[in-house]
């Protein structure tokens, strides 16, 4: 079992990048770190917002990591009409939640793994975007010694 920020981004990473469009292409560009620096949309960006846990008993904690995946899609770079570029996100969206359902245990590298929370949005500045943030939740048992 993976029981470290590190590992577990890394998981969640991989995850990402084994999503594959209707052609078999990977579906995202992937970052495991704040960039903003896209060559493919729709990109995805993994952070860590945190953790929390409760002890089980004198020698285990469940600990639950806390990310957050934000998804962008860019309508002019990407030749996309804002019809064609919302379609996109709406399917890129359904892969995500779609490939943590199918694995709600990252290979049994976890205890579960779950999409709490998802938001859809739409920015026009410097750019026009769609976008969605996807809250991710992992549980694992931590020994304390």
């Amino acid at each position: 079992m993976k029981t470290t920020i590190v590992e577990i981004k890394a998981l969640i990473k991989a995850k990402l990048e084994s999503v594959v469009d209707s052609h078999g292409d990977a579906m995202f560009q992937v970052f495991d770190y704040p960039n903003a620096d896209f060559q493919k949309y729709p990109v995805a960006v993994i952070i860590d917002s945190g953790m929390s846990g409760i002890e089980l008993d004198t020698a285990r904690v469940e600990r639950t990591f806390h990310f957050t995946i934000y998804l962008y899609q860019e309508q002019s770079v990407a030749g996309k009409n804002s019809q064609e570029a919302s379609e996109a996100m709406e399917r890129a969206s359904d892969k995500i939640i779609e490939a943590f359902d199918q694995d709600p245990y990252l290979s049994n590298e976890v205890e579960k793994v779950r999409v709490i929370e998802g938001t859809f949005d739409f920015k026009s500045s410097a750019g026009t975007f769609n976008f969605a943030t996807f809250k991710v939740d992992a549980v694992v048992i931590v020994q304390n010694y």
